[in-house]
């Protein structure tokens, strides 16, 4: 791998700056809030690619568990990590690698819905898992796997399917201007 120039450093730190911000706004719905970081999920190593992507998310997660007040609500530190909602920052960094090395040549906007939808999935996949034992084995909370299943799917995945659309479709327009070229996407 290449050194990072001081051009890659600064897109990877307004970067995470972006989902920090994109954190701060919250609809409280249960233990799980929403906000508006799944566009950022995607959208990011969409348009950086899969390390610049990677090691964006890694930084977000860096900040806010050394405590800057960067995840959902404007929360952070250690114990971040006990939260049940941690495990979908845990499964973007998956996402941005299988969406980032995805779309390293432009594709068409199917194949980045699609790529986009199984992203989906892991990120859902790991963030009901890890929410399922915080809940269950830390917090002991009696809660079975089908109903944490059932309200992801009922309240979240809409919300998150919208978010996916307007996050493709955004990335579809950029990746035609001419500016989108000049990001080395590595």
């Amino acid at each position: 791998m290449k050194k990072p120039s001081t051009y890659d450093l600064t897109q990877i730190a307004l970067s995470a700056a972006l989902l920090a911000v994109s954190s701060i706004v919250i609809i409280p719905i249960g233990v799980i809030p929403i906000t508006l970081q799944v566009f950022f999920f995607f959208l990011i190593p969409a348009l950086l690619g899969p390390v610049k992507g990677l090691t964006t998310v890694l930084l977000y997660t860096f900040m806010g568990l050394i405590g800057l007040p960067v995840f959902a609500g404007g929360t952070g530190g250690l114990g971040s990590i006990l939260s049940p909602s941690f495990g979908y920052i845990l499964g973007a960094m998956p996402v941005a690698w299988l969406v980032g090395s995805g779309l390293l040549k432009n594709k068409g906007k199917w194949y980045t819905l699609g790529l986009m939808g199984a992203g989906l999935a892991v990120l859902y996949g790991i963030g009901m898992a890890y929410q399922y034992v915080i809940m269950h084995n830390v917090l002991d909370t009696p809660v079975t796997f089908w109903s944490i299943l059932s309200m992801n799917m009922t309240v979240f995945l809409p919300v998150d399917a919208v978010k996916l659309l307007f996050a493709a479709g955004l990335y579809t327009r950029l990746a035609r201007l001419p500016f989108a070229r000049r990001i080395a996407k590595a």
